[in-house]
């Protein structure tokens, strides 16, 4: 959808205000969208200024007349519409009004910047445009423009437009392609959601497919999920129970798949909405996902916000609760996100007494129904980072002891390719099961966490397995990740991001105990069990529990699985790489002692070293938009803050391709 008025600027200032008003209101109810006479007052006032206003502009630039005035323009999907954009000849300008005194001029210009860097990101014929912010209304503070920061934009009284963009045209204007107003009203948006504003969206009757395309357009996710509802279909008509096992790199979208899986299942298939969950073995995603569905349903719709909460649920609980007595649980389908993250049986045994892995318990208590039963497990590579969690490998164990089940898999688990980071569905070449289908859609391959690079997480790979030279050749394709070993610089740097509207904050790892020397407290100490991580990831700028804040680093437990558009990488002492090698360490007393193991994600997480590197696979693909990684200076005067052991480390990522910030 497009906006509900364009025209011509010198039209726009011609035109009887009430015509406008009628466009504008009918453009509201052609989307299917209520009025208010507070909506109705609020048009009037703004389209009384900004014609004031422009037609001071066409007076003092008459070559302005043909740009063009688009009033409430729809930014796709999103449900969020822009007050006024002007484009003007190369230039972008994205004006946000506040009639009266509704809002303070900091938190409007915090809008505007928001509405223009979905434009630059993610909208076709504005990427790589220059898009300018304005704030505009009768401010107590107003917020000069920096024409060296155009990008964060300025409060204004209505007076001031016109000198302020008629300084932008002459310092920066004229310096690009004209656009053209037609294509870029019409122009394709491309959204990449985070993982909460997705769950939202699609428990709004939104789909997945809708917001997830990538940049160019169509990709395999809408394939993959259609895979997954035709083997549900079959499964419901034939009667019998299917395992499916969907993989993908990370960042490609399993988590959406599986959430929009489930919410098409139940629309499609006519399912009843208990027959379907979305499970995860990731707490903190769980909770992070249930505190935003409620928020996004707003306090008049508890009701709605608990029953979409319920269907998004902690796994090993599900499994626990379940496994008791003989009667199978109200689910028919159940997606499990980051299966790999699925229980061993020692680990079963010791929090629930049941010496049984957790996939079996679950294949067994999904068998319990008679007809049909779907179990979908999501799996990623390198993601597993607590001790017990038994690895892809688990579930193929599982599907051999119940061979009533039909396995559909994705090819990529068979071979252990890169995506899980070489770990296998079965752990020899004889699978005796009853039957295996391949289905190459079950495997996302398009990285879309990270929107301004397609080679993540074959960089990250190539980084943690000691390929430099691998790696600074992918770096090279345009990784946005910086280094530096000023931690002011790394604040600064994700301060200005913050500014113009994104989620920013501070990641290490739980084994980065001696970042407390430089001030930053870490999970080693249990600082973080009074940090809510909910509103860590939730509150906006200015809220003191907020990521943006930049005063508390998560760590991998708490990010696993979500995501920050800008992100500090805080790099501890326990993954260094002395002359090229990759070193694991843990702290042991006063001493950073080595840790042993092979590394191999076929162990999955019984492994120390293979947990560690993973640790670091999680928190160096967090990022959406850029990243950049922290390396400490050290001391010589404190062993387990050695300043060579620091430098090595900074060496080597330098020779991997980062830029220093």
């Amino acid at each position: 959808m497009s906006a509900f008025y364009v025209e011509s600027l010198r039209q726009f200032v011609r035109t009887n205000a009430d015509e406008i008003l009628g466009r504008l209101t009918k453009g509201l109810a052609d989307a299917g969208l209520s009025n208010t006479k507070e909506n109705v007052l609020s048009w009037e006032r703004q389209i009384a200024e900004l014609q004031n206003s422009l037609a001071g502009l066409l007076n003092a630039s008459p070559e302005s007349s043909e740009w063009q005035v688009l009033l409430e323009y729809v930014i796709p999907v999103m449900r969020k519409r822009i007050d006024c954009v002007l484009l003007a000849n190369d230039l972008i300008y994205v004006i946000e009004y506040k009639g009266g005194h509704s809002a303070s001029g900091a938190s409007a210009l915090r809008q505007a910047q928001e509405y223009a860097l979905s434009l630059s990101d993610f909208h076709e014929e504005s990427r790589s445009r220059t898009v300018v912010p304005i704030a505009i209304g009768s401010f107590k503070t107003k917020i000069g423009l920096n024409p060296d920061l155009l990008h964060e934009g300025a409060v204004l009284g209505p007076s001031c437009l016109v000198n302020v963009i008629l300084t932008i045209q002459r310092t920066s204007g004229n310096k690009g392609s004209l656009l053209n107003p037609d294509t870029w009203n019409n122009s394709r948006y491309f959204p990449v959601p985070s993982i909460i504003e997705a769950a939202s969206a699609i428990y709004h009757n939104h789909n997945v497919e809708d917001l997830s395309r990538f940049r160019a357009g169509k990709d395999d996710l809408d394939a993959t999920q259609n895979a997954i509802v035709r083997a549900v279909d079959d499964a419901i008509q034939r009667r019998v129970k299917k395992l499916l096992i969907l993989t993908g790199v990370p960042g490609a979208g399993k988590t959406l798949a599986g959430l929009n899986a489930v919410h098409q299942i139940v629309q499609k298939l006519n399912l009843r909405l208990e027959q379907a969950s979305f499970l995860s073995g990731n707490g903190p995603l769980v909770k992070v996902l249930q505190e935003a569905l409620k928020r996004s349903c707003g306090p008049r719709r508890r009701g709605a916000a608990r029953a979409v909460g319920s269907r998004v649920g902690e796994v090993h609980r599900f499994v626990a609760d379940s496994y008791q007595g003989n009667r199978p649980p109200a689910d028919r389908l159940v997606v499990f996100d980051e299966a790999q993250r699925a229980w061993t049986a020692a680990k079963n045994d010791k929090k629930f007494g049941r010496n049984v892995s957790e996939p079996e318990m679950l294949l067994e208590v999904m068998g319990r129904h008679e007809g049909w039963a779907v179990v979908v497990a999501l799996v990623g590579g390198g993601q597993e980072i607590h001790g017990g969690e038994a690895g892809l490998a688990s579930w193929g164990d599982a599907i051999q002891k119940h061979q009533n089940w039909e396995l559909i898999t994705s090819p990529e688990a068979l071979v252990g390719g890169a995506s899980v980071a070489g770990a296998r569905l079965f752990r020899d070449e004889k699978i005796e099961v009853c039957k295996v289908e391949q289905e190459p859609r079950l495997h996302l391959h398009t990285p879309r966490r990270s929107y301004e690079s397609e080679v993540t997480a074959a960089w990250v790979n190539a980084v943690l397995e000691g390929r430099k030279a691998d790696a600074a050749g992918l770096a090279n394709s345009g990784m946005p990740v910086t280094i530096t070993r000023e931690l002011s610089a790394a604040r600064s740097w994700l301060s200005t991001h913050v500014k113009s509207g994104r989620r920013a904050g501070l990641i290490a790892s739980s084994g980065a105990a001696r970042l407390r020397a430089e001030g930053v407290e870490t999970p080693t100490f249990k600082f973080l069990g009074g940090i809510d991580y909910v509103k860590w990831f939730l509150e906006p700028l200015g809220d003191y529990r907020s990521s943006n804040q930049l005063e508390v680093a998560l760590s991998e437990f708490e990010v696993q699985g979500l995501e920050l558009d800008v992100c500090a990488l805080l790099w501890g002492g326990d993954l260094m790489f002395p002359d090229g090698q990759v070193e694991a360490r843990r702290l042991t007393g006063t001493k950073w002692r080595p840790v042993s193991g092979l590394g191999d994600p076929q162990l999955a997480a019984d492994d120390s070293k293979t947990r560690i590197l993973n640790k670091y696979r999680v928190l160096l693909t967090r990022f959406r938009k850029a990243m950049t990684i922290y390396v400490p200076k050290g001391s010589t005067e404190d062993e387990t803050r050695r300043p060579n052991d620091f430098d090595s480390i900074y060496r080597y990522l330098v020779d991997c391709g980062v830029r220093p910030l």
